[in-house]
């Protein structure tokens, strides 16, 4: 940090790279919280996480024991540690069968525009849609297959949400008329995972089973843009090419996410490699990152949840960070600009299956197959109470006084 300052004040660094330096070096200290941590509500792995684009107060989580969880994250109570405990505010209970989902949860959303909705989606192949003041369902979608994923456009310009399913189709379920918009033929082996463009409303994003990326415009009658990974001069056609693997993607896509400027698509496979995609050269990755390949096994089949992290100064971005849940129960922070693995996040027992940012807060939320909700942030941006600092001194004179009796 001395040295980042130095450099800053004879002009040796520009604002700009001393504010990537000075983010980066704050986001490589990311920890397990020490100050507050989730109640734990679920009894099996937890699938989802989703933070209202609004406030940026409430989450909501899901998984394998079909129970919905919300938390307000600005409402605690206190522990017999003193650390500061977020109970869930309300919930749908996984006992009440008659008003939730049958079988597991595999992914939930809030509506991007109003906090009183929210949508989930379920292997009982349903997605639905609930008020989030009384947790009771408003409407629901039949897809007729398991339903591995869905997302809904942040721009507000329409009312669809993009269902992945295991059939060869990606629907797009209109909230306005309750009934189905459209149909892509998208993967012939499924499709995993999906995004909306949070620049262009109309273009879609998906990964599919068969290891293929795709984007779309639903608005015209061709409906496919492009299969990243392929080159301009193939011979086939981008649906033709798409019912093959494509070693450029590494494997089933088990996520998919918009850069927040929306000119470029991240991907993770389940042999753990991340892609960065320019959306304009869609021919090959412009950033690379190998992590550990996914264990097979898991109920969702490698399917995880992605979390970015973006400092912007007056509308540019100045650095981002991406945190992805890997199978050997840890988060890999990597700088998304070169893919950096900067560090890794241990804490779960069993593999991590999803995290979500709070943007404006510094802390990232993370659910994984152990049924635990775990609070991420870097140490500085903590304030201990007075409490906390005394059983934290008095840990650390027990722990002293113990290794002067071993050597001793």
């Amino acid at each position: 940090m001395n040295q980042l300052v130095r450099n800053r004040a004879i002009g040796a660094a520009t604002p700009s790279a001393s504010r990537r330096a000075a983010t980066e070096m704050v986001l490589s200290t990311m920890a397990l919280a020490e100050t507050k941590r989730m109640a734990r509500a679920h009894s099996a792995a937890v699938h989802s996480l989703a933070i209202d684009n609004i406030e940026h107060r409430y989450m909501l989580s899901t998984g394998a024991d079909i129970s919905i969880q919300l938390y307000d994250l600005n409402s605690f109570e206190q522990t017999p540690t003193c650390a500061r405990q977020v109970p869930p505010a309300s919930q749908i209970a996984a006992v009440d069968t008659a008003s939730t989902h049958t079988r597991l949860i595999s992914s939930i959303a809030w509506y991007p525009l109003d906090k009183g909705m929210f949508t989930t989606s379920s292997f009982d192949h349903t997605l639905r849609v609930w008020d989030a003041q009384s947790m009771a369902e408003a409407c629901q979608f039949d897809l007729e297959s398991r339903v591995l994923s869905h997302c809904m456009s942040v721009t507000g310009a329409h009312a669809l949400i993009a269902a992945a399913d295991e059939s060869a189709y990606i629907r797009l379920c209109d909230l306005r008329t309750g009934s189905f918009a459209q149909s892509l033929l998208a993967h012939h082996s499924g499709c995993m995972a999906a995004a909306w463009s949070p620049k262009q409303p109309f273009v879609l994003a998906s990964g599919g089973i068969d290891g293929t990326l795709s984007m779309w415009d639903i608005r015209r009658a061709d409906s496919q843009l492009c299969s990243f990974g392929l080159s301009a001069d193939s011979e086939d056609s981008p649906s033709e090419s798409s019912s093959s693997n494509n070693p450029a993607i590494g494997g089933s896509v088990s996520s998919v996410l918009f850069t927040g400027d929306g000119d470029r698509v991240i991907s993770m496979a389940s042999t753990g490699k991340v892609n960065v995609w320019n959306i304009a050269r869609p021919d090959n990755p412009v950033v690379e990152c190998q992590l550990g390949a996914l264990k097979r096994g898991n109920v969702l089949s490698g399917a995880r949840q992605m979390a970015l992290a973006t400092a912007t100064t007056r509308h540019t971005t100045d650095y981002e960070m991406l945190f992805c849940p890997g199978s050997d129960n840890s988060i890999a922070a990597i700088g998304l600009a070169k893919g950096k693995h900067v560090t890794s996040l241990d804490s779960h027992f069993a593999p991590v299956l999803c995290a979500t940012w709070r943007p404006g807060h510094l802390e990232l939320y993370s659910g994984g197959a152990d049924g635990n909700v775990l609070i991420w942030c870097p140490p500085a941006a903590e304030e201990l109470s007075e409490e906390q600092r005394k059983i934290r001194q008095d840990t650390w004179s027990d722990s002293d006084n113990g290794d002067a009796e071993e050597h001793a």
